[in-house]
């Protein structure tokens, strides 16, 4: 199942609820917003859109503002909105990302570690 994306903006404000690791308000989000002067109303706009997309929940209600949580994971939004791009053919596989992601530095070795404790418990 692929889901509507979200659009760079989007993202953006998703970034800031995984990061947040607990249920946030708007004001949260609109505080850690970096590099945009966008509107305690724009960000609102932003957070609406990604609820009526399905990416977060209203989980509560904290005074006047709901908290929202993701409703799926950074791993799950990639699987579901690009996984399709990694159909294993030629240069479109997972090794092809890893390798890749590798020679940029993007991986460090504990993660490279983890990701090979991690394929050898799906082998046995």
């Amino acid at each position: 199942m692929i889901l509507k994306d979200v659009s760079s903006a989007e993202l953006e404000i998703m970034k800031i609820i995984w990061s947040a690791g607990k249920p946030v308000i708007i004001t949260d989000i609109w505080r850690e917003i970096q590099g945009h002067d966008w509107t305690y109303q724009t960000v609102q706009t932003f957070v609406n859109r990604l609820n009526a997309k399905g990416y977060i929940k209203i989980i509560g209600k904290q005074v006047r503002s709901y908290l929202y949580v993701p409703a799926l994971t950074r791993a799950e939004y990639i699987v579901l909105t690009r996984g399709d791009l990694l159909d294993g053919s030629e240069g479109a596989g997972i090794a092809d990302v890893v390798k890749l992601m590798s020679k940029r530095g993007l991986l460090k070795e504990d993660q490279l570690d983890l990701l090979e404790k991690t394929i050898v418990g799906l082998k046995g």
